[in-house]
């Protein structure tokens, strides 16, 4: 099964670099090939970070993905959970620009079948019939405010003790404006989360729980100022 990808050269050009920079951090060479092959809006160290956290992360039970477009982040996440038999990938997003079959051809060619499933609905009416726990929620959806509080409300119930929650382009190197301001109230230290974080665009918070285990954050002291100044440069 072949990898459709966008057309332009300097497409080319930005899936190589994230390869080759994923390649300098630890863990990065077992994401690469995907990063070199699929498009999408995910910057290199965060395709680690979610390695590592979908390998590594504690408790049992799924990985649900809002969001999933092509399926960049998705397959970054199924490598990390190749031998660990518990976890499944549950990649859910309506498809409203037309890119379904895209992410079954990318899952294919990565033989990553066994791995993830897709779910083509909106991810509030997939929580609502939910039934299992789940130990990471990954939030890349609609990015509008009400949509991101949204899901939030719908699966944090879900996420086990120890669990984690990432909501995506929430911070200041990708600057969208409902999902940064609904981690910065909301994403926060208190009853309902332990730790929390930043990498690239990615916020994270922990569930209260038995694990003290805390993500990696590779790649965050280089990578997230040169983001920020090429961003600065280009505005």
């Amino acid at each position: 099964m072949t990898v459709r990808r966008i057309g332009t050269w300097k497409d080319a050009v930005r899936r190589a670099s994230d390869a080759a920079i994923a390649c300098l951090l630890p863990g990065g060479l077992s994401i690469a090939s995907i990063l070199a092959h699929v498009d999408g809006y995910l910057f290199p160290h965060e395709g680690v970070f979610l390695y590592w956290l979908a390998r590594s992360g504690p408790g049992s039970g799924s990985i649900v993905e809002i969001g999933s477009f092509r399926g960049r982040s998705t397959l970054c996440m199924a490598e990390g959970v190749r031998g660990r038999r518990e976890t499944r990938i549950f990649a859910i997003d309506p498809h409203v620009y037309g890119t379904a079959d895209e992410l079954r051809e990318n899952i294919a060619h990565f033989d990553a079948g066994s791995l993830i499933e897709p779910r083509v609905l909106p991810s509030v009416d997939a929580a609502r019939s939910w039934g299992e726990p789940v130990r990471l929620v990954f939030v890349d959806g609609n990015h509008e405010r009400a949509s991101v509080e949204a899901d939030i409300d719908a699966w944090v119930p879900h996420l086990v003790p120890g669990g984690f929650l990432l909501v995506h382009d929430s911070t200041s190197v990708s600057g969208h404006p409902g999902p940064t301001e609904v981690a910065r109230e909301r994403l926060r230290i208190g009853p309902l989360f332990d730790a929390v974080g930043q990498l690239g665009a990615i916020t994270w918070a922990r569930r209260p729980g038995a694990s003290s285990w805390l993500p990696p954050a590779y790649g965050k002291a280089i990578l997230d100022p040169c983001i920020r100044t090429l961003k600065g440069r280009r505005s």
